[in-house]
């Protein structure tokens, strides 16, 4: 890979990085997953796939919905709840959407949560069909999303 290949990655992920965290340090007394994900679908038509998929799984309440944030609560098969909410931006690039996504467990002992937080978010986004739109990227680490690396969605 060619420095200026390497450069182009770096700085987009460190973008990517920026956009999750709106430049702000991330939460720390409770287990947490954010997540931005590019795909190549206008804003409204995410919102309503988002919108259907959340409706459709019965572990999930929804909130207050608006033309670029959708809120829920999703309950565990434990009993475990947490907040979820999807923000959406439209892009310049090929008429795309930027989502923002997040999940934070209720409890402030549930640090390290196996990756049910990334999972919250992870199967409202498969089931909506999303991963499969034209130019899909995920953008997330373990620093951003507690427990991602264990995480075994399904």
């Amino acid at each position: 890979m060619t420095f200026r290949r390497f450069a182009v990655v770096a700085c987009t992920l460190f973008l990517g990085m920026l956009i999750i965290t709106n430049g702000k340090p991330t939460e720390v007394t409770h287990a947490f997953c954010k997540i931005a994900w590019l795909v190549g679908v206008p804003c409204d038509q995410v919102n309503m796939a988002i919108v259907t998929q959340i409706k459709a799984m019965g572990s999930y309440k929804l909130g207050p919905v608006t033309p670029t944030l959708i809120q829920a609560n999703h309950t565990s098969a434990v009993g475990q709840t947490e907040r979820v909410n999807f923000t959406m931006m439209s892009t310049s690039i090929s008429l795309g959407c930027l989502i923002q996504g997040c999940s934070v467990s209720e409890f402030w002992f549930s640090l390290f949560d196996n990756g049910t937080n990334y999972c919250n978010l992870h199967n409202v986004i498969q089931g909506s069909g999303l991963t499969k739109s034209l130019g899909f990227i995920e953008f997330t680490n373990e620093w951003l999303c507690l427990g991602f690396g264990l995480s075994a969605c399904k």
